[in-house]
């Protein structure tokens, strides 16, 4: 289960990364973004890989290891389909709070 868990969390972390790219355009050039990074490879595969193992790949890790945590103490295993239903909504929450952060952003002079 564990082996399936690390590749369900990598797919919906560098899922939600590339969507943000694609549908979000220059949400990652914002300041609150952008803090961390050099404005010379702000847009940088490299940059998108480590925004999804930084940030969407431990967010949703902290959740799982709470859920294997429950079962292990409750002496019940986890539904296969637990994980799953849990990275997805986080993810989903995460490209919300997305949006509203994009939408929010102020236009550009034309």
């Amino acid at each position: 289960m564990i082996p399936r868990d690390i590749v369900l969390s990598v797919v919906l972390a560098f899922g939600e990364a590339v969507a943000e790219r694609i549908f979000l355009p220059g949400l990652h050039r914002a300041p609150s973004r952008a803090a961390f990074v050099d404005p010379a490879r702000i847009d940088d595969l490299s940059t998108l890989v480590a925004w999804a193992l930084g940030f969407n790949l431990m967010l949703i890790w902290m959740f799982f290891l709470g859920l294997y945590t429950i079962g292990f103490f409750t002496r019940r295993p986890l539904q296969y389909y637990a994980t799953t239903i849990v990275g997805g909504a986080l993810m989903v929450l995460v490209f919300v709070g997305a949006t509203a952060e994009w939408f929010a952003m102020p236009t550009p002079p034309k």
